[in-house]
């Protein structure tokens, strides 16, 4: 028997992703040959044949280069010049020619692909499974930027595609969110995969009586509850630590460690470390804080990767009534979830916490790191692809 094919495509740097590796792991052990197409270097040696996208051509770079194409161009046009003359044309020509049994879409951001004669749609290619897995729930912009407003019917009409009948088959990260997908679209609900890393051998550090080290890892963003968690440290007693491992934006990074100079003793901004290591490093802790603020659906529903990550540390977790996250700390008793939105409820719940609470927490992630990885991901990634493949 041939070995099945498929072409996995992002639109970012995917030996960076940890969604997109997962599933290329999860293809290439279930026997699939592997080639990717996405920004930057091969993601992993799993791949058989990266194809690197380009950069779109210097004319749409200008500014009224960007005016004429996301405001005059057909749409159909506008998808070419400004997404699939980045493809390699070998890439291309696989596609066209029916060469791959599946082709994994990461969002919607080259999903008329699926109907363009250049690439999918072509009847050669009408045997190709077609995946699509939805990150997160994208919608309207809430903040209409100059550069949203120019690029808002381009992306909304991709987005229209995430309903077609050429799709056999959808994932995302989140319940809330696949239902949000399912009724607005009328499509089946798409498989819940969470953005879980791979199960890891650790054990819950030991927790001290007169000592709670608290931690946030991940992007730099004010939407992350920032200045509540400062808020809450300034209530909190000496009791409490609390350490930001981020990534990305300096400027939030300076604006935080500005925030926080008062409580230097207490508060501290260390660099990130390589995703593999993201466990190992934040095991020395306590206790995660992952305070979101509900401004906007994803927002609300998120269940992000350093929600599993802390899991896997075997670090308690600590939510605000985010239902996705809150009801998983629920089920496996992993941590408080605060009642209310200010740094005065975080820091109310925190202080009550005593050193059995957070020994027990811990022991909770280490029963729950069990069921909360990769490997049980993997399945349900599969098993939606397999249920659903088109010629099966």
């Amino acid at each position: 028997m041939s070995m099945r094919t498929a072409l996995v495509v992002v639109l970012s740097q995917a030996h960076n992703d940890p969604r997109v590796r997962h599933q290329i792991t999860w293809l290439h052990e279930a026997g699939w040959i592997v080639d990717t197409v996405g920004l930057g270097p091969t993601p992993s040696d799993e791949v058989r044949r990266h194809f690197e996208l380009q950069p779109q051509a210097d004319w749409v770079r200008t500014r009224p280069g960007a005016v004429i194409a996301y405001r005059l161009l057909p749409r159909r046009q506008m998808f070419r010049r400004l997404a699939l003359d980045r493809f390699p044309a070998e890439s291309l020509r696989a596609l066209r020619n029916g060469e791959y049994d599946l082709l994994v879409l990461e969002d919607f951001d080259f999903l008329p692909i699926i109907v363009d004669p250049r690439a999918l749609g072509t009847p050669a290619a009408r045997g190709t499974h077609v995946h699509l897995d939805m990150h997160e729930y994208r919608g309207e912009p809430r903040v209409m930027t100059a550069w949203k407003r120019l690029t808002r019917r381009f992306r909304m009409w991709q987005r229209t595609f995430i309903g077609h009948p050429r799709i056999n088959s959808r994932s995302t990260v989140a319940r809330r969110i696949a239902e949000l997908y399912a009724e607005e679209f009328r499509i089946p609900m798409p498989a819940i995969v969470r953005s879980a890393p791979p199960l890891h051998d650790h054990q819950p550090s030991p927790v001290s009586d007169d000592q709670v080290r608290l931690v946030f890892h991940g992007l730099a963003s004010w939407q992350r509850g920032f200045e509540q968690i400062v808020d809450a440290m300034r209530l909190l007693d000496e009791r409490f630590t609390m350490t930001f491992m981020l990534t990305g934006n300096e400027a939030v990074i300076a604006g935080l460690r500005s925030l926080a100079s008062g409580l230097a003793d207490r508060i501290r901004i260390v660099p990130p470390v390589p995703m593999p290591e993201i466990s190992a490093e934040i095991n020395q802790y306590d206790l995660e804080i992952i305070f979101l603020p509900p401004v906007g659906p994803n927002v609300e529903f998120a269940l992000p990767n350093k929600f599993f990550e802390a899991v896997q540390g075997r670090l308690g977790v600590v939510v605000g009534e985010s239902p996705m996250m809150a009801e998983l700390v629920r089920e496996h008793g992993l941590g408080p979830v605060v009642d209310g939105w200010t740094g005065a409820d975080l820091a109310r719940t925190l202080a009550a916490l005593t050193s059995d609470d957070v020994a027990e927490f811990k022991r909770a992630a280490q029963r729950a790191a069990e069921v909360l990885n990769a490997e049980h991901e993997g399945r349900v990634f599969l098993d939606a692809i397999e249920a659903n493949r088109a010629g099966a």
